[in-house]
């Protein structure tokens, strides 16, 4: 970092999973860091995801790859059923001989366990119930203010605090906020024992079933547990009483009728489901910049990805260890540092997200017609495409 005294601190607001990694790679990057979440510390929460190859190489450049895979469970294939339970098309997830980690199916609060963990050992900084309420810029340093009346000062700020972020709101105030997309998600935990119709191979790998009454998806999630998830169509978004962590029974007697013809293990897994989560997926328009002066955006606050894309997490640590690496190694001021970030990761976001958005849209309930018609072309195109289109996202990596 050049052109700012040496000593001031790099001010990374939010706390979540990109936040957190950017924080531990500006540490091994040797630049001084400071981490301000809006939130209090709550350890077990959050739903689950997928963190593909590209996101697990960060984590193993990071030393936590092997502690994240002890967590969760190891993604070996893709299978895509019918209704009528029969193979539509297989594929590997990926080329996995070309890729320095596997992906890995857990749950978010294990990550963030994990990075928080080794936050607190390397001893970065971290404060928790900092909501950001304001910015200023003086000249050598950008100052933070926060709801609770305290402040700090850092030389640079980068806002990693998710699709609602208050630092774009900030800094862009005129930029869309997240729109509903027309999808709700609704998925469980439930504990492995209790599925024993679930195998071995359907324990490590991503299971979909497309049909006419939506899509369901299953898998591992590490810890002694399965999840599944499904997307419905709705005409507008859940109130906030709706969303997030719910009792089962508040989520899945809905959940049993409308997957009811569905192939076994479906129904099991509806019925044992121990935790349940209902969310509205959102999205952001394209942002013009994702820099102004000394902030910049990285993660879903510059470029929420569609759930969909199974690449939401991985893209926010890519851009957490490739910032951190700039930092390091650019001859330029801030700005260029921005600049050269953002003219990097851009074309590869922008990918990644359009992708996203085809998949959502495949996952509407369809008619019989439309179900047979799309089993055809999956057999056909994944057989042909699938892991070469996979493999061109995994193989990206961030050297460091």
């Amino acid at each position: 970092m050049r052109h700012y005294h040496s000593s001031s601190k790099v001010l990374v607001i939010g706390g979540g999973i990109g936040g957190l990694a950017l924080a531990l790679s500006l540490k091994k990057a040797g630049i001084p860091c400071a981490v301000y979440e809006a939130r209090e510390y709550k350890q077990g929460s959050g739903a689950g995801f997928n963190i593909a190859p590209n996101g697990m190489q960060i984590l193993g450049t990071l030393g936590l790859a092997d502690r994240v895979i002890a967590r969760g469970s190891v993604v070996n294939d893709h299978w895509f059923r019918s209704v009528k339970g029969k193979v539509i098309a297989h594929m590997r997830n990926g080329k996995p001989n070309r890729y320095q980690q596997p992906g890995v199916s857990l749950t978010r609060a294990a990550v963030y366990e994990v990075l928080t963990d080794e936050i607190r050992e390397k001893g970065v900084e971290i404060h928790y119930g900092k909501k950001l309420s304001g910015l200023t810029d003086e000249g050598l340093q950008i100052v933070a203010h926060f709801s609770d009346g305290s402040s700090a000062a850092g030389a640079v700020l980068i806002g990693a605090d998710g699709i609602h972020s208050r630092t774009r709101a900030l800094v862009f105030p005129d930029t869309p906020q997240p729109a509903f997309s027309g999808f709700i998600g609704v998925g469980g935990f439930v504990p492995t024992d209790a599925v024993p119709a679930v195998t071995s191979v359907e324990q490590h790998s991503l299971t979909y079933i497309p049909g006419s009454a939506g899509f369901f998806g299953y898998t591992g999630a590490g810890d002694g547990q399965m999840m599944w998830w499904s997307t419905i169509e709705a005409d507008r978004p859940l109130g906030d009483a709706a969303v997030g962590e719910l009792p089962a029974e508040a989520v899945c007697p809905d959940m049993l009728e409308r997957f009811a013809g569905y192939p076994s293990p479906v129904s099991d897994l509806i019925r044992e489901t121990g935790r349940a989560f209902r969310l509205n997926d959102l999205s952001l328009d394209r942002l013009p910049s994702w820099h102004s002066g000394k902030v910049l955006l990285i993660g879903d606050a510059a470029h929420a990805v569609p759930s969909s894309s199974g690449q939401g997490a991985s893209l926010a640590l890519e851009d957490a260890l490739y910032l951190a690496r700039l930092f390091r190694d650019c001859q330029e001021s801030y700005s260029g540092v921005f600049d050269q970030f953002e003219r990097a990761r851009r074309p590869r976001v922008d990918k990644i997200i359009a992708q996203g958005r085809r998949k959502r849209d495949r996952k509407k309930a369809v008619s019989p017609l439309q179900e047979r018609l799309g089993e055809w072309m999956m057999k056909v195109f994944i057989g042909i495409f699938g892991e070469s289109a996979l493999d061109q996202n995994y193989r990206y990596t961030v050297d460091f």
